[in-house]
């Protein structure tokens, strides 16, 4: 049989992690994991030995201490076997592996949000830019007047303006 508890956890790190509203349930918590590890560092971590010799020499019945020592050194109580902790860890790496992914994929989108700022910085600030200055840093960002679009002036409510005009002669 073994007896396991953890010693050292680190309360502060668990308190930063948390947000202020959960707060005093740690501390409730960490308060009630203290008395149960104080209540088990409390007794022995091995069961004392009994003295059969004393039994033997006050029980009156011959053969009864000898039988009750042979039942009890037979006792076995299984430990609860550990089902969860390999779970735990598979989830743990899948995770790490989720998370180090999930960074990578900020990483290049940090790359290129950084290189739009940049290009944006680049620019000559929209105060001190003329019509042509601005018709050359965003193309699509202004009124081209070589083509003719009706209200609201989506590309979704246009119709298709690279087809060739033709001229019905209806009207």
């Amino acid at each position: 049989m073994s007896r396991r508890a953890l010693t050292a956890i680190n309360w502060a790190a668990l308190a930063e992690r948390i947000p202020e509203t959960e707060k005093a349930a740690l501390a409730a918590f960490k308060s009630k994991s203290d008395k149960y590890l104080q209540r088990m560092n409390a007794n022995p971590e091995a069961m004392p030995k009994i003295d059969w010799e004393y039994y033997r020499k006050s029980v009156i019945t011959p053969g009864l201490v000898d039988k009750f020592q042979k039942e009890f050194e037979s006792l076995q109580i299984p430990y609860p076997a550990d089902k969860y902790t390999a779970a735990i860890d598979a989830e743990k790496n899948d995770l790490a592996k989720k998370i180090e992914s999930f960074k990578q994929e900020l990483d290049g989108s940090t790359v290129e949000i950084q290189k739009i700022l940049d290009s944006i910085n680049a620019m000559i600030p929209y105060a001190e830019m003329t019509m042509d200055d601005y018709c050359e840093a965003v193309p699509d960002g202004f009124m081209r007047t070589d083509i003719v679009t009706t209200w609201p002036h989506t590309e979704e409510t246009q119709e298709d303006l690279n087809a060739p005009l033709t001229r019905t002669d209806d009207h």
